[in-house]
């Protein structure tokens, strides 16, 4: 019996030592370094690099060289935030790359805070030494618009605007004779007859305040002459001044129109009212 038992535990010994051994070699497998073969390796490598370097290189170069050949990258300082280890996941990384990229175009373009470029500080200096020229060139380049000052007269007179005979009269006091209304009735202008197309001069230097257009008078240019005094023109065409616009003495204004309906029967001509203050004035005695 004991017999019996001491041969079943031998048994089961065997099998746990014979089932640990392949279990372990199992492991083993594809994993095992022969130091033999390696030491062997290095004397010949040793020899091969001393027979194929240059005398004037040192050890230290060498061995630099040697190092930057092996890899298959270059080696980085520690801690640096440039150093990438090979042989680790090549697309998560190039994926987190492209989202940073994605989500901040800007970002990689943007200088670094405090830090001005070489050529943006040229820039800067150059813009500023601009201002104070700019500034002259607005106060001394800009033209210089000075306005005449009005001054009249009636002993100033006035040039006659046109040649021709009176037709209707100035009459503010009494009555006169209008042929086309064949009615009498007290006038406050004059009436000087023109051919059609006549050219119309100003008869005093003055201002266009207005430019207008009725049924009596036609188109028609208002201006003022200095101290209170205005002239109107009517029975206008052609019109070349503008409201804003000085005249002179004999420039043209504009050429004598067709006569409006109420002075058909008078002819062609042309409406001359001045004013001072509003209070018409007869401009006939005033032309020379």
């Amino acid at each position: 019996m004991i017999a019996s038992s001491a041969f079943v535990l031998t048994a089961l010994t065997m099998t746990g030592v014979y089932m640990q051994s392949q279990e372990r070699k199992a492991q083993d497998d594809g994993y095992t370094i022969d130091f033999t073969a390696l030491e062997n390796n290095v004397e010949d490598k040793g020899e091969e690099i001393l027979n194929n370097a240059d005398p004037a290189d040192s050890v230290d170069d060498m061995a630099e060289n040697n190092l930057e050949d092996d890899l298959d990258y270059l080696p980085m300082e520690a801690g640096s935030s440039l150093v990438e280890l090979p042989r680790l996941n090549d697309g998560e990384s190039a994926g987190a790359s492209d989202k940073k990229s994605t989500a901040d175009p800007a970002a990689s373009e943007a200088p670094n805070a405090g830090e001005t470029s070489a050529e943006e500080a040229p820039q800067a200096d150059l813009s500023q030494a601009e201002i104070p020229q700019a500034a002259e060139q607005e106060a001394f380049g800009d033209e210089v618009v000075v306005t005449p000052q009005l001054q009249y007269s009636e002993n100033d007179g006035l040039l006659r605007p046109l040649a021709g005979e009176t037709l209707i009269p100035f009459s503010a006091e009494k009555s006169v004779y209008f042929s086309t209304l064949d009615q009498y009735k007290r006038n406050t202008a004059m009436m000087i007859s023109a051919a059609e197309g006549t050219a119309v001069t100003a008869c005093a230097e003055g201002k266009v305040v207005d430019i207008f257009q009725n049924e009596e008078i036609g188109h028609a240019v208002t201006m003022e002459l200095g101290d209170g005094y205005q002239i109107t023109y009517g029975q206008l065409k052609d019109i070349c001044v503008a409201v804003g616009s000085y005249v002179n003495p004999g420039d043209v204004i504009a050429t004598v129109a067709a006569p409006t309906k109420y002075y058909t029967r008078e002819g062609s001509n042309l409406y001359i009212k001045m004013t001072a203050n509003g209070t018409p004035v007869n401009p006939e005695p005033l032309f020379r």
